[in-house]
């Protein structure tokens, strides 16, 4: 167990001010644990928040203030014992954002206030919570980032906007969060009970197999390739006898068998498409990765798979009204 678990404890930020000792114990604990598992990059405590602009928010940036002054009384950056003098560490402001939230006005701009005065810290963790991939709330979120990395100087990374993670960074966000079992983030997170159900679905014919499914990421597709299990392998099979892969860990003509093959593939996969949309300028990347998905919605109406969601394309329009207003915006987005 570990050291700062507190069983029985439900923290709701929301629910009041949070006490003075409480909250200074909170930040250090929280911190102590990053840096006890050797993190180079810690971070500030991050809640899902019922309501923006209250109390909950004013906790959230007492939380990061505070392990801000733990981490810089601590000397933090300095390298952890027994690693190289080059291996510092850094502390970035945790920002957890529902996408009901990130498009109501003036919320950004309170958001950039706050967290643009907040000192200490060295970047910025901006994960969206329950966003929907539309096209307004996409654009708000990279809104934020983007006008965030430009007031402060200071980088910042997002977490929780499924595939549109490719267009955040061709629009030069600094970096993005890719996981294994997709890139969203609900809040609250389903039963067990209703994931496992799905998994059932997935590996009934292979009694090897435990925990959550895994889809299959294809460039081709700039996604997920079809549901889990035997539903989904039709569209799994052709898109790979179609656009065989090269990842070297399975099969180019075939789709990777199992989880193990499944998870190599795509670290290969997405890690690739995003190497691909962070090299040369902002604008070559954008229409790189237009030219892209233009070709992945051929592929996915070939498939009979759903369409890219919209605030895949809502990315580049933001970030063109932030470097040239309303007519750059026009051009990027036609």
């Amino acid at each position: 167990m570990l050291d700062h678990h507190r069983p029985g404890l439900v923290l709701d930020p929301d629910a009041g001010d949070l006490r003075a000792d409480f909250a200074e114990l909170y930040a250090a604990d929280h911190l102590q644990a990053e840096l006890g598992a050797r993190a180079t990059i810690a971070t500030t405590p991050g809640h899902v928040l019922a309501h923006e602009g209250g109390v909950g928010r004013s906790n959230e940036l007492l939380l990061a203030r505070l392990t801000a002054e733990d981490f810089a009384a601590r000397r933090a950056a300095a390298p952890a014992p027994s690693r190289p003098a080059y291996e510092t560490r850094e502390l970035y402001a945790t920002i957890a954002l529902q996408g009901k939230h990130a498009m109501l006005p003036g919320v950004i701009e309170v958001l950039l206030d706050d967290y643009g005065a907040l000192g200490g810290v060295s970047g910025y963790l901006l994960m969206a919570a329950n966003c929907s991939q539309s096209g307004v709330q996409v654009a708000a979120y990279a809104t934020l980032a983007l006008r965030l990395q430009e007031i402060t100087g200071r980088p910042v990374v997002t977490f929780g906007l499924g595939d549109a993670h490719l267009a955040f960074l061709a629009s030069g966000v600094a970096a993005t969060c890719a996981g294994v079992h997709g890139m969203s983030f609900q809040f609250p997170p389903a039963e067990f009970d209703e994931l496992e159900e799905e998994e059932n679905k997935t590996d009934e014919e292979d009694e090897e197999e435990t925990g959550l499914g895994v889809y299959t990421y294809h460039p081709a597709i700039l996604g997920n390739v079809g549901r889990l299990g035997s539903e989904g392998e039709p569209a799994r099979e052709a898109i790979f006898k179609n656009q065989p892969c090269d990842c070297g860990h399975h099969r180019r003509d075939k789709p990777p068998q199992k989880k193990g093959e499944i998870v190599r593939h795509n670290s290969y996969a997405v890690s690739a498409d995003a190497r691909a949309f962070t090299s040369g300028d902002v604008l070559a990347a954008e229409r790189k990765l237009l030219a892209r998905a233009q070709n992945a919605e051929r592929m996915r109406t070939f498939l009979k798979l759903s369409g890219l969601k919209r605030g895949f394309f809502a990315v580049s329009v933001a970030a063109a009204r932030l470097r040239g207003g309303q007519d750059a915006a026009e051009g990027e987005g036609s």
